[in-house]
């Protein structure tokens, strides 16, 4: 689990959206949030970052979801929100990691291209 803290490049604001799991497995990368009706949002590491390997499908997806694409220097790249059964391929490559969160947290945190993003671990509650 992590901590997405993201700062917003034009108001200097600070969001922290929490307990986001890390989809670190090919099983947790195939199934993603399939079939999921809550969740926090889950985060992917790009082996390659190329445009066609940072496409997403929501395929099987009960809802639409939010999309925030991040480089190599942790900066917000490209965000979108994909209704269910829809593909999306970014107009950019060199993305490092792909975060998938639940509709409308772009608009309520306010992200915008070029906010900046820190990743930190959250050990799991028991």
């Amino acid at each position: 689990m992590y901590n997405i803290i993201i700062y917003n490049k034009n108001n200097k604001q600070k969001h922290t959206i929490k307990c986001v799991p890390y989809a670190n497995t090919f099983k947790k990368r195939l199934i993603g949030l399939i079939g999921k009706n809550n969740f926090n949002g889950l985060i992917f590491k790009q082996k390659y970052s190329n445009r066609i390997n940072a496409s997403i499908h929501t395929c099987f997806m009960k809802q639409p979801i939010d999309i925030i694409y991040i480089n190599h220097e942790m900066q917000i790249k490209e965000i979108t929100t994909l209704k269910p059964w829809k593909i999306y391929i970014p107009k950019k490559g060199y993305i490092e990691y792909i975060i998938e969160l639940p509709e409308k947290s772009i608009i309520k945190n306010k992200l915008k291209i070029g906010d900046k993003v820190v990743m930190q671990y959250a050990k799991k509650k028991n």
